[in-house]
Formats: C-alpha cells, sequence, structure tokens
C-alpha cells in the first residue's frame, strides 16, 4: 500500500464490518482485514449491530462490546464503532448508515459476506443504501459467485472494477473483493465454549482440517469469556 493511499484511507475512507460479534472470531475479522488489504484502507472498524429484544444471544451487549475492545487492542488496525447501540430501535443498517453520515464527512465501506448479498433485496430501503457508502463484499475463494437474478441485475448498475474508487467517490459502488474461506460460525463457536473443553474441535464445513475454538479467539478474548462463563450452559 502507497503511503499517499495509506495517509488518504486513514483520514477520510472508513471501513466497518458490522455483526453480533457474539464472540468476535478471527474468521470474521481476517477476512474482512484481507479485504481492507484489497481496496487499500488501513483500519477495520467493527461494529456490533443491536438486536431485538426478543432475540436470545445468551450475553449482554455489555460483553460484546468488551470483547471487541479486547480484539482492537490486540490488533491496533481495528477499531470498535457502537453508533448502532445508541440508535432507537428497530435498527435498520440504512438507518445506522444515515447516522454515521450526519455524524461525519468520512467515506463509508460497508463490508459484508457474500451470503448477506444474495439477501439484500430483503433488507429494509436496501436500495438506498449506496446513498450513504460503498459496499464492500467478501467474496470467499473458492466458492462459486452466484447471486440471484434480482441481486445481479443491480449489481450490474453499481460494481465497479476500480477499486481506487472508494477514494476518489463518496459513495454509490460495489467492489467485490476476495477474501480467504474461513469456514467457521459464532453457533459452532458458542456451542464448544458451552462445553467443558475450549480445545475441543470445530468441525467447520468445507474448512480443510478441524480447529479448536482456542485458534478461532483472541487470547485475550477466551480469556474474558473464562472468567465471565460466558456461554455455559
Amino acid at each position: 500500500m502507497s503511503q499517499s493511499r495509506s495517509s488518504q484511507s486513514s483520514q477520510h475512507v472508513k471501513a466497518i464490518l458490522g455483526g453480533t460479534f457474539n464472540p468476535p472470531h478471527k474468521g470474521h475479522i481476517g477476512a474482512a482485514l484481507k479485504a481492507a488489504d484489497e481496496v487499500g484502507i488501513e483500519h477495520v472498524h467493527l461494529m456490533p449491530c443491536k438486536l431485538a429484544p426478543h432475540k436470545s444471544v445468551g450475553v449482554s451487549e455489555t460483553h460484546r462490546v468488551r470483547m471487541i475492545e479486547l480484539c482492537a487492542q490486540n490488533n491496533d488496525r481495528l477499531i470498535p464503532e457502537l453508533i448502532e447501540l445508541a440508535l432507537p430501535s428497530p435498527s435498520y443498517t440504512v438507518k445506522t448508515l444515515r447516522a454515521l453520515k450526519e455524524k461525519s464527512d468520512d467515506t463509508i465501506c460497508f463490508f459484508i459476506g457474500a451470503d448477506s448479498l444474495y439477501n439484500l433485496d430483503k433488507w429494509y430501503e436496501w436500495e438506498d443504501l449506496l446513498d450513504y457508502c460503498h459496499l464492500v463484499v467478501m467474496r470467499r475463494d473458492d466458492e462459486k459467485f452466484s447471486p440471484p437474478p434480482a441481486i445481479q441485475a443491480w449489481l450490474d448498475c453499481h460494481v465497479t472494477n476500480d477499486k481506487n474508487v472508494i477514494h476518489t467517490k463518496p459513495s454509490g459502488h460495489v467492489v467485490l473483493t476476495s477474501t480467504p474461506l474461513y469456514s467457521v460460525s459464532s453457533t459452532e463457536i458458542r456451542d464448544v465454549l458451552a462445553s467443558a473443553d475450549t480445545s475441543k474441535k470445530v468441525n467447520a464445513p468445507n474448512a480443510s482440517k478441524a480447529t479448536s475454538a482456542e485458534s478461532w479467539l483472541e487470547e485475550s478474548v477466551l480469556a474474558y469469556i473464562n472468567e465471565h462463563q460466558l456461554y455455559k450452559s
């Protein structure tokens, strides 16, 4: 990455990865950092989503925030972004993006996985998303990229092969990146954490080999989970 682009991106382009982060793991974060490298952005802001009251996650908002903060302490490329937790319910991405734009003139790059892209037309006011951001889609290596027809037609209007556009235009484009295949889910990790043995293997589908929950979590995050007995059944 050139010094000029790095300097520009750190000041003007804000990469955001949203999620429940329950718990935050290296699958989420590794893919986002790889995508950020591809588009020339230094920092990734981790934005925990507000969860509906009826959705049981087993841990409090405070714990989710603290685990994100621990991830950021271990990697100076990561920054917590807590704006959505302070917004009125119900939360919608387009409303969160609007609030971010009201707070700052930064160009926003909102990172999503290909699976989220395939369902984008089910999001609230999804066709307005690009009024506030660029979308950076994290396509997993070795997986067939096959959006449904309605999404593909929309992509044809907005996708760009010029990754520098996010540094020159304030919003309106979709950039496709290729990221490593991190076949693990928070659900699988929580299931292992609920057992007594955190070194138990996580048998992620399509993974080249099963790995332990310990290998997917930052050491400080795992220590925090154990200290507060999170995810224990």
